[in-house]
Protein backbone atom coordinates (compact mmCIF):
# COMPACT_ATOMS: atom_id res chain seq x y z
CA UNK A 1 0.00 0.00 0.00
CA UNK A 2 2.82 2.40 0.91
CA UNK A 3 4.47 1.66 -2.44
CA UNK A 4 1.26 2.61 -4.26
CA UNK A 5 1.08 5.83 -2.26
CA UNK A 6 4.72 6.56 -3.09
CA UNK A 7 4.11 6.07 -6.82
CA UNK A 8 1.02 8.27 -6.58
CA UNK A 9 3.07 10.97 -4.85
CA UNK A 10 5.73 10.83 -7.59
CA UNK A 11 3.16 11.16 -10.38
CA UNK A 12 1.43 13.96 -8.45
CA UNK A 13 4.73 15.84 -8.21
CA UNK A 14 5.41 15.25 -11.90
CA UNK A 15 2.10 16.99 -12.56
CA UNK A 16 3.31 20.03 -10.63
CA UNK A 17 6.62 19.92 -12.54
CA UNK A 18 4.61 20.10 -15.78
CA UNK A 19 2.68 23.10 -14.40
CA UNK A 20 6.00 24.75 -13.48
CA UNK A 21 7.39 24.21 -17.00
CA UNK A 22 4.21 25.67 -18.50
CA UNK A 23 4.58 28.73 -16.22
CA UNK A 24 8.19 29.22 -17.33
CA UNK A 25 7.20 28.76 -20.98
CA UNK A 26 4.47 31.34 -20.52
CA UNK A 27 6.99 33.83 -19.11
CA UNK A 28 9.33 33.24 -22.05
CA UNK A 29 6.42 33.64 -24.46
CA UNK A 30 5.57 37.02 -22.89
CA UNK A 31 9.20 38.15 -23.21
CA UNK A 32 9.56 37.11 -26.85
CA UNK A 33 6.13 38.53 -27.62
CA UNK A 34 7.49 41.90 -26.48
CA UNK A 35 10.30 41.73 -29.05
CA UNK A 36 7.87 40.47 -31.68
CA UNK A 37 5.28 43.21 -31.05
CA UNK A 38 7.83 46.03 -31.16
CA UNK A 39 9.39 44.54 -34.29
CA UNK A 40 6.06 44.35 -36.09
CA UNK A 41 5.12 47.91 -35.09
CA UNK A 42 8.46 49.27 -36.30
CA UNK A 43 8.42 47.30 -39.61
CA UNK A 44 11.26 44.85 -38.86
CA UNK A 45 11.34 41.65 -40.90
CA UNK A 46 10.85 38.65 -38.59
CA UNK A 47 11.92 35.20 -39.79
CA UNK A 48 10.88 33.08 -36.81
CA UNK A 49 9.11 33.32 -33.48
CA UNK A 50 10.12 30.34 -31.36
CA UNK A 51 9.26 29.10 -27.88
CA UNK A 52 12.03 26.79 -26.73
CA UNK A 53 15.30 25.64 -28.26
CA UNK A 54 16.44 22.54 -30.08
CA UNK A 55 14.54 20.36 -32.57
CA UNK A 56 11.20 21.60 -33.85
CA UNK A 57 8.07 19.95 -32.46
CA UNK A 58 5.42 22.12 -34.08
CA UNK A 59 5.74 24.65 -36.89
CA UNK A 60 3.36 27.00 -38.68
CA UNK A 61 4.30 29.24 -41.58
CA UNK A 62 2.39 32.50 -41.97
CA UNK A 63 1.54 34.08 -45.32
CA UNK A 64 4.32 36.64 -44.93
CA UNK A 65 6.89 33.86 -44.50
CA UNK A 66 7.24 34.06 -40.70
CA UNK A 67 7.69 30.75 -38.87
CA UNK A 68 5.95 30.15 -35.54
CA UNK A 69 7.65 27.18 -33.86
CA UNK A 70 7.56 25.17 -30.66
CA UNK A 71 10.88 23.46 -29.93
CA UNK A 72 11.92 20.53 -27.76
CA UNK A 73 13.66 22.30 -24.87
CA UNK A 74 11.23 24.72 -23.16
CA UNK A 75 13.78 26.71 -21.15
CA UNK A 76 14.01 29.70 -23.44
CA UNK A 77 12.95 31.03 -26.80
CA UNK A 78 13.74 33.67 -29.37
CA UNK A 79 12.40 36.04 -31.97
CA UNK A 80 14.69 35.79 -35.02
CA UNK A 81 14.92 39.01 -37.02
CA UNK A 82 16.19 39.19 -40.59
CA UNK A 83 19.95 39.82 -40.64
CA UNK A 84 20.16 40.16 -36.86
CA UNK A 85 23.52 38.41 -36.63
CA UNK A 86 24.91 39.42 -40.02
CA UNK A 87 26.53 42.43 -41.63
CA UNK A 88 25.83 43.57 -45.18
CA UNK A 89 22.21 42.42 -45.48
CA UNK A 90 20.59 44.56 -48.16
CA UNK A 91 16.96 44.43 -47.00
CA UNK A 92 15.76 47.71 -45.47
CA UNK A 93 13.62 45.61 -43.11
CA UNK A 94 16.66 43.80 -41.70
CA UNK A 95 17.44 44.32 -38.03
CA UNK A 96 20.88 45.93 -38.39
CA UNK A 97 19.69 48.28 -41.13
CA UNK A 98 17.13 49.87 -38.82
CA UNK A 99 17.88 53.07 -36.92
CA UNK A 100 19.54 52.57 -33.49
CA UNK A 101 16.57 54.00 -31.54
CA UNK A 102 14.27 51.47 -33.20
CA UNK A 103 16.58 48.58 -32.33
CA UNK A 104 16.81 49.79 -28.72
CA UNK A 105 13.01 49.77 -28.46
CA UNK A 106 12.79 46.24 -29.89
CA UNK A 107 15.48 44.96 -27.52
CA UNK A 108 13.90 46.73 -24.55
CA UNK A 109 10.37 45.50 -25.19
CA UNK A 110 11.08 41.92 -24.11
CA UNK A 111 11.83 43.04 -20.56
CA UNK A 112 9.11 45.69 -20.79
CA UNK A 113 6.46 43.05 -21.53
CA UNK A 114 7.72 40.97 -18.59
CA UNK A 115 7.38 44.04 -16.38
CA UNK A 116 3.85 44.75 -17.66
CA UNK A 117 2.88 41.14 -16.96
CA UNK A 118 4.38 41.48 -13.46
CA UNK A 119 2.08 44.47 -12.84
CA UNK A 120 -0.94 42.39 -13.91
CA UNK A 121 0.18 39.44 -11.76
CA UNK A 122 0.77 41.82 -8.81
CA UNK A 123 -2.74 43.21 -9.20
CA UNK A 124 -4.19 39.67 -9.12
CA UNK A 125 -2.04 38.77 -6.08
CA UNK A 126 -3.00 41.85 -4.03
CA UNK A 127 -6.68 41.47 -4.92
CA UNK A 128 -6.98 37.73 -4.26
CA UNK A 129 -4.45 37.01 -1.52
CA UNK A 130 -2.77 40.22 -0.39
CA UNK A 131 0.86 40.20 0.60
CA UNK A 132 2.25 42.56 3.21
CA UNK A 133 -0.44 44.27 5.29
CA UNK A 134 -2.27 42.58 8.15
CA UNK A 135 -5.99 42.71 8.98
CA UNK A 136 -7.53 41.97 12.37
CA UNK A 137 -10.08 39.18 12.06
CA UNK A 138 -11.28 38.69 15.60
CA UNK A 139 -10.88 40.42 19.00
CA UNK A 140 -12.71 38.70 21.85
CA UNK A 141 -13.48 40.20 25.26
CA UNK A 142 -10.56 38.43 26.97
CA UNK A 143 -7.97 39.78 24.51
CA UNK A 144 -5.35 42.25 25.71
CA UNK A 145 -6.37 44.43 22.75
CA UNK A 146 -10.11 44.35 23.43
CA UNK A 147 -11.56 47.88 23.08
CA UNK A 148 -8.34 48.91 21.32
CA UNK A 149 -8.09 47.01 18.04
CA UNK A 150 -11.27 46.13 16.15
CA UNK A 151 -12.24 43.44 13.70
CA UNK A 152 -11.53 44.80 10.20
CA UNK A 153 -8.63 47.05 11.28
CA UNK A 154 -5.77 47.01 8.78
CA UNK A 155 -2.39 47.24 10.53
CA UNK A 156 0.05 49.02 8.20
CA UNK A 157 2.78 49.98 10.67
CA UNK A 158 4.05 50.01 14.25
CA UNK A 159 4.59 53.33 16.03
CA UNK A 160 5.00 55.22 12.75
CA UNK A 161 7.34 52.66 11.19
CA UNK A 162 5.37 51.48 8.15
CA UNK A 163 5.33 47.95 6.79
CA UNK A 164 7.58 47.91 3.71
CA UNK A 165 8.71 44.61 2.17
CA UNK A 166 11.41 46.42 0.16
CA UNK A 167 13.25 47.02 3.44
CA UNK A 168 12.10 43.68 4.91
CA UNK A 169 9.84 45.56 7.31
CA UNK A 170 6.97 43.22 8.09
CA UNK A 171 4.70 43.38 11.10
CA UNK A 172 6.50 40.67 13.16
CA UNK A 173 9.97 42.22 12.91
CA UNK A 174 8.59 45.77 13.33
CA UNK A 175 7.05 44.71 16.64
CA UNK A 176 10.35 43.06 17.62
CA UNK A 177 12.28 46.23 16.79
CA UNK A 178 9.84 48.29 18.87
CA UNK A 179 10.20 45.96 21.86
CA UNK A 180 14.00 45.72 21.58
CA UNK A 181 14.17 49.52 21.52
CA UNK A 182 11.83 50.16 24.45
CA UNK A 183 11.50 46.96 26.48
CA UNK A 184 14.67 44.86 25.99
CA UNK A 185 14.71 43.48 29.54
CA UNK A 186 12.37 42.85 32.44
CA UNK A 187 12.73 44.82 35.68
CA UNK A 188 11.71 44.14 39.26
CA UNK A 189 8.89 46.70 38.97
CA UNK A 190 7.29 44.97 35.98
CA UNK A 191 4.11 43.06 36.67
CA UNK A 192 4.41 39.53 35.32
CA UNK A 193 1.12 38.44 33.75
CA UNK A 194 2.01 34.85 33.02
CA UNK A 195 4.80 32.32 33.62
CA UNK A 196 5.46 29.07 31.78
CA UNK A 197 8.11 26.43 31.19
CA UNK A 198 9.04 25.38 27.67
CA UNK A 199 9.42 21.79 26.51
CA UNK A 200 13.21 22.04 26.95
CA UNK A 201 12.78 23.00 30.61
CA UNK A 202 13.48 26.73 30.34
CA UNK A 203 11.40 29.23 32.33
CA UNK A 204 9.76 32.23 30.68
CA UNK A 205 7.72 35.20 31.89
CA UNK A 206 5.22 37.42 30.07
CA UNK A 207 4.78 41.13 30.63
CA UNK A 208 2.02 43.13 28.92
CA UNK A 209 3.57 46.17 27.21
CA UNK A 210 1.94 49.18 25.54
CA UNK A 211 2.50 49.62 21.84
CA UNK A 212 1.16 51.93 19.13
CA UNK A 213 -0.38 50.40 16.01
CA UNK A 214 -0.73 52.33 12.76
CA UNK A 215 -4.21 51.33 11.67
CA UNK A 216 -6.54 51.95 8.74
CA UNK A 217 -10.09 52.00 10.11
CA UNK A 218 -13.18 53.00 8.14
CA UNK A 219 -10.99 54.52 5.43
CA UNK A 220 -8.97 56.65 7.87
CA UNK A 221 -5.38 56.23 9.03
CA UNK A 222 -5.04 56.49 12.81
CA UNK A 223 -2.53 55.73 15.55
CA UNK A 224 -4.20 53.23 17.87
CA UNK A 225 -2.77 52.49 21.31
CA UNK A 226 -2.77 48.79 22.13
CA UNK A 227 -0.81 46.04 23.80
CA UNK A 228 1.50 43.12 23.14
CA UNK A 229 2.66 40.41 25.54
CA UNK A 230 6.47 40.38 25.67
CA UNK A 231 8.21 37.13 26.58
CA UNK A 232 11.42 37.19 28.65
CA UNK A 233 13.76 34.29 29.36
CA UNK A 234 15.03 33.21 32.76
CA UNK A 235 17.78 35.84 32.55
CA UNK A 236 15.25 38.62 31.97
CA UNK A 237 16.17 39.18 28.32
CA UNK A 238 13.68 39.66 25.49
CA UNK A 239 12.84 36.34 23.85
CA UNK A 240 9.70 36.93 21.78
CA UNK A 241 6.20 38.34 21.77
CA UNK A 242 2.57 37.32 21.48
CA UNK A 243 -0.69 39.13 20.81
CA UNK A 244 -2.56 36.49 22.80
CA UNK A 245 -3.32 36.89 26.49
CA UNK A 246 -2.05 34.58 29.22
CA UNK A 247 -4.86 32.18 28.28
CA UNK A 248 -2.81 30.53 25.56
CA UNK A 249 -5.33 27.70 25.09
CA UNK A 250 -7.95 30.09 23.70
CA UNK A 251 -6.62 30.77 20.22
CA UNK A 252 -9.87 32.47 19.17
CA UNK A 253 -9.34 35.45 21.44
CA UNK A 254 -7.34 37.28 18.79
CA UNK A 255 -6.61 36.47 15.15
CA UNK A 256 -5.11 38.25 12.17
CA UNK A 257 -4.74 37.45 8.46
CA UNK A 258 -3.07 38.90 5.38
CA UNK A 259 -5.12 41.85 4.13
CA UNK A 260 -6.74 41.42 0.72
CA UNK A 261 -6.72 44.70 -1.17
CA UNK A 262 -9.90 46.11 -2.69
CA UNK A 263 -10.11 46.39 -6.48
CA UNK A 264 -9.22 50.09 -6.41
CA UNK A 265 -6.40 49.60 -3.89
CA UNK A 266 -4.91 46.69 -5.87
CA UNK A 267 -5.10 48.73 -9.07
CA UNK A 268 -3.38 51.67 -7.38
CA UNK A 269 -0.69 49.64 -5.61
CA UNK A 270 0.16 47.12 -8.37
CA UNK A 271 2.70 49.42 -10.09
CA UNK A 272 4.53 50.55 -6.88
CA UNK A 273 4.44 46.94 -5.66
CA UNK A 274 6.10 45.73 -8.88
CA UNK A 275 8.66 48.56 -8.86
CA UNK A 276 9.65 47.69 -5.29
CA UNK A 277 10.25 44.09 -6.31
CA UNK A 278 12.40 45.27 -9.22
CA UNK A 279 14.49 47.38 -6.82
CA UNK A 280 14.71 44.41 -4.45
CA UNK A 281 16.01 42.19 -7.26
CA UNK A 282 18.65 44.81 -8.13
CA UNK A 283 19.67 45.01 -4.46
CA UNK A 284 20.12 41.23 -4.40
CA UNK A 285 22.32 41.37 -7.52
CA UNK A 286 24.33 44.12 -5.86
CA UNK A 287 24.81 41.95 -2.77
CA UNK A 288 25.97 39.06 -4.96
CA UNK A 289 28.54 41.26 -6.69
CA UNK A 290 29.88 42.66 -3.40
CA UNK A 291 29.93 39.22 -1.78
CA UNK A 292 27.32 40.07 0.86
CA UNK A 293 25.13 37.28 -0.53
CA UNK A 294 26.33 33.77 -1.32
CA UNK A 295 26.02 32.18 -4.77
CA UNK A 296 23.89 29.51 -3.08
CA UNK A 297 21.08 32.08 -3.04
CA UNK A 298 20.85 31.77 -6.83
CA UNK A 299 19.16 29.12 -8.91
CA UNK A 300 18.92 28.26 -12.58
CA UNK A 301 15.91 27.07 -14.60
CA UNK A 302 15.90 23.60 -12.98
CA UNK A 303 15.88 25.17 -9.51
CA UNK A 304 13.16 27.59 -10.62
CA UNK A 305 10.99 24.76 -11.95
CA UNK A 306 11.54 22.74 -8.78
CA UNK A 307 10.68 25.77 -6.62
CA UNK A 308 7.48 26.50 -8.57
CA UNK A 309 6.44 22.83 -8.35
CA UNK A 310 7.19 22.58 -4.62
CA UNK A 311 5.36 25.77 -3.66
CA UNK A 312 2.41 25.04 -5.95
CA UNK A 313 2.11 21.57 -4.43
CA UNK A 314 1.76 23.16 -0.99
CA UNK A 315 -0.87 25.65 -2.13
CA UNK A 316 -1.94 27.12 -5.46
CA UNK A 317 -2.03 30.51 -3.75
CA UNK A 318 1.80 30.44 -3.69
CA UNK A 319 1.71 30.43 -7.48
CA UNK A 320 0.02 33.83 -7.35
CA UNK A 321 3.05 35.15 -5.46
CA UNK A 322 5.62 33.44 -7.68
CA UNK A 323 4.18 34.80 -10.95
CA UNK A 324 5.00 38.51 -10.34
CA UNK A 325 8.35 37.58 -8.76
CA UNK A 326 9.46 35.49 -11.74
CA UNK A 327 8.22 38.11 -14.22
CA UNK A 328 10.10 40.90 -12.42
CA UNK A 329 13.25 38.76 -12.22
CA UNK A 330 13.13 38.10 -15.97
CA UNK A 331 12.60 41.80 -16.72
CA UNK A 332 15.52 42.96 -14.58
CA UNK A 333 17.86 40.10 -15.47
CA UNK A 334 17.43 40.57 -19.23
CA UNK A 335 18.36 44.26 -18.99
CA UNK A 336 21.65 43.55 -17.21
CA UNK A 337 24.80 44.14 -19.31
CA UNK A 338 25.62 40.42 -19.49
CA UNK A 339 26.66 38.81 -22.82
CA UNK A 340 23.82 37.01 -24.65
CA UNK A 341 21.19 39.11 -22.84
CA UNK A 342 19.20 42.06 -24.20
CA UNK A 343 20.97 44.57 -21.98
CA UNK A 344 24.33 43.65 -23.52
CA UNK A 345 22.97 44.00 -27.06
CA UNK A 346 21.61 47.43 -26.15
CA UNK A 347 25.09 48.57 -25.12
CA UNK A 348 26.47 47.79 -28.60
CA UNK A 349 23.58 49.64 -30.23
CA UNK A 350 24.25 52.66 -28.01
CA UNK A 351 27.97 52.54 -28.91
CA UNK A 352 27.02 52.48 -32.60
CA UNK A 353 24.61 55.38 -32.12
CA UNK A 354 27.29 57.49 -30.38
CA UNK A 355 30.22 56.74 -32.70
CA UNK A 356 28.04 56.67 -35.85
CA UNK A 357 29.65 53.39 -36.84
CA UNK A 358 28.57 49.83 -36.00
CA UNK A 359 30.77 47.45 -34.05
CA UNK A 360 31.91 44.48 -36.14
CA UNK A 361 29.23 41.81 -36.15
CA UNK A 362 31.95 39.15 -35.85
CA UNK A 363 33.14 40.72 -32.59
CA UNK A 364 29.60 40.96 -31.21
CA UNK A 365 28.78 37.36 -32.20
CA UNK A 366 32.03 36.07 -30.69
CA UNK A 367 31.41 37.86 -27.39
CA UNK A 368 27.78 36.69 -27.35
CA UNK A 369 28.74 33.08 -28.08
CA UNK A 370 31.36 33.04 -25.33
CA UNK A 371 28.95 34.81 -23.01
CA UNK A 372 26.14 32.39 -23.80
CA UNK A 373 28.27 29.33 -23.00
CA UNK A 374 29.59 31.02 -19.85
CA UNK A 375 26.02 31.87 -18.80
CA UNK A 376 24.82 28.32 -19.47
CA UNK A 377 27.76 26.94 -17.52
CA UNK A 378 27.06 29.28 -14.63
CA UNK A 379 23.36 28.34 -14.62
CA UNK A 380 24.24 24.62 -14.58
CA UNK A 381 26.69 25.16 -11.70
CA UNK A 382 24.21 27.07 -9.53
CA UNK A 383 21.56 24.42 -10.21
CA UNK A 384 23.98 21.66 -9.17
CA UNK A 385 24.91 23.61 -6.04
CA UNK A 386 21.22 23.89 -5.10
CA UNK A 387 20.81 20.12 -5.25
CA UNK A 388 24.06 19.43 -3.36
CA UNK A 389 23.49 21.74 -0.38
Amino acid sequence: MSQILSISTVFNYIGYIIIAIIVLLFMVLIHELGHYTAGKLLKFKINEFSVGFGPKILQKKKKNGELITLRAFPLGGYCAFEGENEDGVESSEAFNNQKPWKRLIVLFFGAFFNFLSAIIFSFILLLSSGYDLVQVQNVSSNSINYNYLQSGDVIYGIDGNKIDFLSDKYMPNLISLEIEGNYPTISENDEVSFEFTSSDGKDYRMVTRAINYNVKRDGKEIIQAGFVNVIYDENGKYSGWSMLSTNTENQLEFSIATYKYSFGEALKESIPFTCKWAVKVLKIFGQLITGKLSITALGGPVTTINMIASYTQQSFSYLLLLLPLIAVNLAVFNLLPIPALDGFQMIFVLIEWIRKKPVSRKVINAVNTIGLFALLGFVIIVDIIQFII
